[in-house]
């Protein structure tokens, strides 16, 4: 029982000095990550539709977008569509666009006051963002 107490004793010892291995490089810069304000579009007692981007930076690199669209159908003449366009363009200073329009469909009472729900947001490797636009069009 001496030995075996000693063994584990030295193990424990010997596993203690070796650095701890946990993938990551030392000294390497950590992701940062944060999510813009919620927008929220739509048409009231029809539908309603949100747009949120998360992201992720290591120093002046974005390294990570992540656009969430949500809905909700108020009115059972309505449908969702879906998204029918969206992208995340990266310009030349770094920064990233994120876009998105998506579609329901209604009759033409409440499709005139719009049916495509749109957002751009501009993410910045600092955190901040701007909500460029935002629009409904019919």
């Amino acid at each position: 029982m001496r030995r075996l107490t000693a063994l584990a004793a030295a193990t424990a010892g010997f596993l203690t000095a070796l650095p701890f291995a946990t993938g990551a490089t030392a000294g390497a810069a950590e992701d940062r990550c944060w999510s813009t304000e919620v927008v929220q579009l739509g048409v009231e007692q029809a539908w309603s539709y949100t747009y949120q981007v998360s992201w992720c930076a290591q120093g002046s690199e974005i390294t990570w977008v992540d656009p969430t669209v949500t809905y909700a159908v108020l009115d059972p003449v309505c449908s969702w569509v879906g998204s029918i366009e969206e992208s995340v363009t990266k310009a030349p200073d770094g920064t990233r666009t994120a876009f998105n329009l998506s579609e329901f469909s209604c009759p033409a009472d409440i499709g005139t006051k719009g049916v495509n729900p749109w957002v751009i947001i501009n993410l910045r490797a600092d955190g901040t963002y701007t909500i460029d636009a935002t629009g409904i069009k019919p």
